[in-house]
């Protein structure tokens, strides 16, 4: 079968003519398939905005994916002047950084072959929680534009570009290059923190089912994490369907770590992944752990009722920063071998005080006896951390809440680097999508830990930078003076922005003093 080809408005269509019929002496047509702007005439790639970029196979009326380099953008629109303003600090800052710390080294792991959507999407989910179907917009502003002209940020190229990077072998690369990146400009250090996330979900995916997570029953993948202690920095994730508990999760994780090279020597992990079945892995393995021990174990139980009285003594007070804590280290055996470890039972004055509250008020609406009140107040301010290491009661509060890295983890990727709202249709997209939001949060939580001391306020930060703007003229770019605060921002992370960039063949070249007299003017 062949193709009919039309020129309009200096830009080439096709169609599959169809056949012709006549009624009431009229000719009319059925089965024409119009298939939009040609890409490659060749090899019959087309473009429309049902369909994206494709390919279409007129022997077999068959339709198949176009390869990544093609973009639907091609054409030049007229209607857009030579000259035109873009907002400039905020993506130039960002490509000047990764390039400065080498994580393009990183990026480059991933098999993707324009390079220019790759790097304009990583940009996107940096500086925008705004959905995918926006990045057109973002780009047609943004100095990406220029950086990368050849990205192709309509609707349907980024689904097939969260597909395409979202497959296994892809994803696998990054991460052997993101923690090799890590333990050679970040920190070497294999000590780890490990919790788990709800990422809520109403499209129907595989990994999409109820959870009942601490009580709260929702609809949504887990995804769980692993986190560097040291840095706070992330290693790698596991997405699982959300009805997988915690504790099934553990050993799983800790084996896709050691595959890369990255022997975990300690954990930190939440309540949830405490079970005897993880306990004699991790023992097995030489793993050293802490973890928060819930009250519905026998462990926990004989320890209180053996340690309560002798708990609040003069010995046993600590201070952990504004609070006070009564702790008392105890040995104990867990695990279904019966390891040694080392319980810390505590109490926690300011806790008790807000806890007994809530117990006298709950006693006086529900009528509880008095012995059942005592009870419940002997219950409240108590808490208990297990190690298989012996610390200091002093030390186990400062180690324990390191693990508020990974909250702070989870707190950055949600409201910074666009892990949530889920707006994918399928398994290799959705962990395109969180590649992606790892990698953002990743340069996020990299800005933060340097400018903790100037600005901690990441949407101040960029829109000030967005607030340098540059213009685009036919041979150079030049940008406009930053204001105080991104002169200060550039300075910290030894950014220098140029007087002008020149426009060539090759991309823009930086330039940071004026031109020769006699060479060619804007």
């Amino acid at each position: 079968m062949e193709l009919s080809y039309q020129v309009i408005n200096g830009s080439e269509y096709a169609k599959v003519p169809g056949s012709s019929f006549r009624v009431d002496g009229k000719i009319r047509k059925k089965n024409v398939i119009y298939l939009g702007r040609v890409i490659d005439k060749e090899h019959n790639v087309f473009y429309n905005r049902k369909r994206g970029i494709f390919i279409y196979d007129p022997e077999t009326d068959t339709y198949g994916k176009a390869d990544e380099t093609y973009v639907s953008n091609e054409r030049k629109d007229r209607r857009k002047k030579e000259h035109f303003v873009l907002d400039f600090g905020d993506s130039f800052f960002i490509d000047s950084l990764i390039r400065s710390i080498g994580y393009d080294k990183v990026l480059d792991s991933i098999p993707y072959k324009n390079r220019d959507t790759l790097y304009a999407m990583v940009q996107y989910y940096i500086l925008s929680n705004s959905a995918n179907s926006h990045a057109h917009i973002w780009y047609d502003g943004s100095f990406a534009r220029l950086l990368y002209p050849r990205a192709d940020l309509t609707s349907q190229r980024i689904s097939d570009f969260l597909e395409t990077i979202g497959d296994y072998e892809k994803v696998s690369a990054f991460f052997d290059a993101h923690i090799q990146w890590i333990k050679e400009k970040i920190c070497a250090d294999p000590a780890i923190l490990l919790d788990s996330t709800g990422l809520p979900n109403e499209i129907h995916i595989p990994l999409t089912a109820y959870s009942n997570h601490n009580g709260v029953v929702s609809h949504e993948v887990r995804l769980t994490m692993m986190v560097q202690r040291d840095s706070g920095m992330p290693l790698i994730f596991r997405a699982t369907p959300g009805n997988i508990i915690d504790l099934s999760t553990i050993t799983r994780t800790v084996n896709d770590l050691s595959m890369r090279d990255m022997k975990t020597d300690f954990v930190i992990m939440d309540a949830g992944y405490f079970t005897d079945s993880n306990i004699e892995e991790l023992y097995a393995c030489d793993i050293d752990f802490l973890t928060r021990l819930k009250p519905n174990f026998t462990v926990y139980k004989d320890i209180v009722r053996e340690n309560l009285k002798k708990l609040k003594s003069s010995e046993n007070l600590v201070k952990y920063k504004d609070r006070y804590v009564y702790i008392k280290q105890v040995e104990c055996h867990i695990g279904i071998k019966k390891h040694v470890a080392y319980a810390y039972l505590g109490y926690d004055v300011d806790r008790a005080s807000d806890e007994s509250h809530k117990v006298l008020k709950n006693a006086l609406k529900n009528h509880e006896s008095t012995s059942d009140l005592h009870k419940d107040l002997e219950k409240t301010g108590l808490f208990m951390i297990i190690s298989s290491l012996p610390f200091e009661p002093e030390d186990i509060l400062p180690a324990y809440y390191t693990r508020e890295l990974i909250e702070q983890y989870f707190n950055t990727s949600k409201e910074d680097s666009k892990l949530v709202p889920l707006r994918v249709h399928g398994i290799e997209a959705l962990y395109g999508h969180l590649m992606l939001s790892m990698i953002a949060a990743t340069i996020n939580i990299y800005i933060q830990n340097k400018t903790s001391h100037i600005y901690d306020d990441k949407e101040a930060i960029y829109m000030t930078l967005r607030n340098q703007k540059c213009v685009a003229h036919q041979s150079r770019v030049t940008d406009t003076e930053p204001q105080k605060m991104a002169n200060e921002f550039y300075a910290t992370f030894n950014v220098t922005c140029p007087l002008y960039f020149e426009r060539t063949d090759k991309g823009l070249v930086p330039k940071y003093h004026l031109p020769k007299p006699g060479s060619d003017q804007v």
